[in-house]
């Protein structure tokens, strides 16, 4: 299966899988009492190019991103978790069964009609592993089938296992239409979907052009082509650094880009507002392949003792951070707890030297541990950036105390990526990070045999408490999601380091986050 990375919009924290919020959150932008602009053009930013805009076989933020303005999903998700209505109309569920009825009258781009059967033939191109669809495993299931009922406009999927937010997963997957699942490879710079938006001019890497639809009717909450506020062209370019993106929002260039850092302090100051997120500024990964040293629970528990999550989030994120929270990230925050950083092994140097004491580490030449014949040497991979070199050095200096030989090595995200796919990179530890709306998304990267979990952790609680969970339907099982995330800290399975703020900075409109910011909620004025 192709390696699916959870990553938290920050997206800039990964580059990764950008399954970012869950639900809406207001953005105050111009003001409520600002006049209401009609037919306006909306000028973006986006951090990275978007790449590949076919949807099933993109899943990274960027890509989602733009992806939302030409396609539509089933339903979408409001700021208390409830589903809303978007191509379907209705639906039944439960934790293995979804059978949505669509809404009459929905057409594609170019006019042609929706089918039940192109809604479902979309899942079936997902579940077909020979595509690796990255939405395979996340949002889909393995296994899972696809009816249709083009009389009653009914899709049913069935999956062979239980999920506690199978509808809700399911309801967010962008729908494509025909022409495009047919031949996916032709659209992986052009749109065949529903959404409210076409894309009309394209410069791979440099900038997409989109034009509102005349005919949309289909929209949450009554939004159709006629809404008064929503912009007539969006301009969208591709601007990779913080501080040009932040300088373009201060002099009124675009109208919205996600800045984090310094500059987004920049912007703070100045009073800018925007669609806040917060997560975990990174996690430390432990490679459990029975080859390599952090193997031995007791190591992993004192790396984790001897780490000061305090000082090295505040390296990062300039002495702005807070406690981590939570590997659950947004709002709706599902299932998600707010003080895990607690069920971690406190930070104790004299302690975790004793843990590696106790299972016969012992301080050897050069104030190297050995134990077996096999020296105490790690390999710690983290992402490039002044701040992280700064943060990744200290660390080292405090592991190196503790009887440890670390090597340092920054590489870039693709990079870092590689050696984690690849099931053999040379590497003990690793600066990433995995998140996600639900609880669900994230076995896949803690569980199991595959290539996504890249730490190959067997965690026999959180095991034990997903399989719980599964069981029962949404927030039901959120007890036993919680114990299965508390047991993967506890275990120094995964370390948490730092909880910031990433924001969204909007200028001129308002609008709502679900896993991206939604096109259809767009309302500008000025």
């Amino acid at each position: 299966m192709k390696f699916k990375f959870l990553s938290v919009l920050s997206v800039a924290a990964a580059g990764a899988l950008v399954l970012t919020a869950c639900g809406p959150n207001s953005s105050t932008g111009t003001g409520s009492s600002a006049a209401v602009v009609r037919d306006g053009t909306l000028n973006w930013a986006l951090s990275a190019d978007p790449g590949n805009l076919f949807p099933q076989s993109t899943a990274f933020a960027d890509s989602r991103q733009l992806v939302s303005f030409g396609y539509d999903s089933l339903i979408t998700v409001d700021d208390n978790g409830k589903p809303k209505p978007w191509l379907a109309e209705k639906w039944t569920a439960s934790s293995t069964k979804v059978t949505f009825t669509l809404k009459a009258g929905i057409t594609c781009s170019d006019g042609s009609p929706l089918t039940a059967q192109t809604v479902a033939d979309n899942f079936t191109w997902i579940t077909d592993t020979k595509n690796a669809s990255p939405v395979l495993g996340t949002f889909v299931p393995a296994g899972m089938t696809a009816k249709a009922d083009n009389s009653a406009r009914t899709v049913t999927l069935t999956s062979p296992t239980p999920n506690s937010f199978f509808l809700e997963l399911l309801g967010q997957v962008f729908i494509a239409c025909g022409k495009a699942i047919a031949s996916p490879d032709k659209y992986s710079s052009a749109f065949d979907g529903t959404g409210l938006y076409t894309l009309s001019a394209v410069k791979p890497g440099e900038s997409y052009t989109l034009t509102r639809r005349d005919d949309y009717t289909w929209g949450p909450d009554g939004t159709t082509s006629k809404t008064a506020g929503l912009p007539k062209t969006v301009t969208v370019s591709v601007v990779s650094d913080d501080t040009t993106r932040a300088n373009l929002l201060l002099t009124g260039s675009i109208n919205t880009a996600a800045v984090v850092g310094p500059d987004a302090a920049r912007l703070d100051a100045k009073g800018m507002s925007g669609l806040p997120l917060k997560s975990g500024s990174t996690e430390l990964y432990f490679n459990h392949a029975a080859s390599r040293p952090a193997s031995d629970p007791a190591v992993r528990k004192a790396l984790v003792q001897s780490t000061n999550t305090k000082v090295m989030a505040d390296i990062m994120a300039g002495g702005k951070s807070e406690p981590f929270q939570s590997l659950l990230i947004g709002k709706p925050t599902t299932c998600a707890i707010d003080d895990v950083y607690k069920s971690a092994p406190a930070f104790d140097t004299a302690a975790a030297a004793k843990t590696l004491d106790d299972a016969g580490w012992k301080v050897g030449a050069g104030g190297v541990r050995s134990k077996d014949g096999q020296a105490l040497s790690i390999k710690l991979l983290y992402r490039n950036s002044t701040e992280k070199a700064t943060a990744f050095e200290y660390l080292a200096g405090e592991w190196k105390k503790l009887g440890v030989d670390v090597t340092l090595k920054g590489a870039d995200t693709a990079a870092i990526s590689g050696q984690l796919s690849s099931g053999t990179g040379d590497w003990d530890v690793v600066d990433w990070y995995v998140g996600a709306p639900f609880p669900t998304m994230l076995v896949p990267s803690f569980s199991g045999p595959g290539s996504t979990n890249f730490s190959k952790i067997n965690n026999s609680t959180y095991n034990e408490h997903v399989i719980l969970a599964s069981n029962k339907l949404g927030t039901q099982g959120c007890p036993d999601w919680q114990i299965a995330e508390r047991a993967l800290v506890s275990d120094a399975d995964v370390l948490g380091i730092g909880w910031i703020n990433n924001t969204t900075y909007t200028k001129g409109f308002t609008a709502t986050r679900s896993l991206q910011i939604e096109p259809w909620s767009i309302r500008q004025s000025g």
